[in-house]
């Protein structure tokens, strides 16, 4: 029986070919023509040569994997992202907490000089309001008009050539300048002469000289010699003084 039409298909299948030559399995198909009863035959023609078949399900599982690798990295990437900034952050924190650390310490340091400063501050406040005391106590009388404040004190030896003409040996109330005698300098128009003044670590003496330095809250101690002069130097020192009885 003669047929009226004949259909061939081809399917391809993905090759894998080391090759540039490619080999295909060709399936021929004879379909018969409408109406007809004859079965169908099929001719196949085999030229396999060195193709490898590649499963679908394989292609499909591959395809799935590299989706999710895909998605994988990107979050990998994003993780990263966020712990580079975050370690940047906290590296920056770092920092400023250093910062704020090395300057709370400087404080501490300055607190810590200033509380020893202030002790000894008022370790030598009370030592002078004992000396105060102390003095008071042994003055034979002190007067309404007696005062005390701070001066700052020097001393002088009772020989110069620097005094010029002055250098004679006696005071500006005509005394013998001797050190024993414990005769200070003052300002005449503050301490009249013969006043007692009482300075603070050093003890009482006798108002009985002046000089042309020594002026308001200035006092210079008659001492011996010019080395020990120029040891004590200037000091500030607490000063009580006493006018003589006749002024008081």
């Amino acid at each position: 029986m003669a047929h009226s039409c004949a259909i061939v298909a081809r399917t391809p299948c993905r090759l894998r070919e080391p090759t540039p030559a490619r080999r295909t399995k060709s399936v021929a198909l004879i379909v018969p023509a409408r109406g007809s009863q004859s079965v169908a035959t099929m001719q196949t023609s085999t030229h396999w040569g060195s193709a490898v078949v590649v499963d679908p399900r394989w292609l499909a599982g591959l395809h799935q994997t590299n989706t999710t690798l895909r998605r994988t990295r990107t979050a990998l990437k994003v993780c990263v992202a966020v712990l580079a900034a975050g370690c940047a952050f906290g590296a920056t924190l770092s920092y400023r907490q250093a910062g704020r650390i090395e300057h709370l310490s400087h404080q501490m340091r300055e607190y810590r000089k200033s509380a020893r400063d202030s002790d000894a501050a008022l370790g030598a406040l009370a030592r002078s309001h004992q000396s105060i005391l102390a003095a008071t106590e042994n003055a034979p009388s002190i007067g309404t008009r007696s005062w005390g404040h701070r001066f700052t004190v020097t001393q002088y030896v009772p020989r110069s050539p620097a005094y010029g003409k002055d250098n004679d040996g006696l005071t500006s109330t005509l005394m013998k300048a001797d050190p024993e005698a414990r005769i200070v300098a003052v300002d005449p128009k503050l301490i009249p002469y013969g006043s007692s003044v009482w300075i603070e670590k050093l003890g009482w003496y006798h108002a009985q000289d002046c000089g042309s330095a020594i002026k308001g809250y200035r006092l210079d101690v008659l001492i011996a010699t010019t080395h020990e002069a120029m040891d004590y130097g200037k000091q500030e020192r607490f000063v009580i003084v006493v006018p003589p009885e006749h002024e008081s």
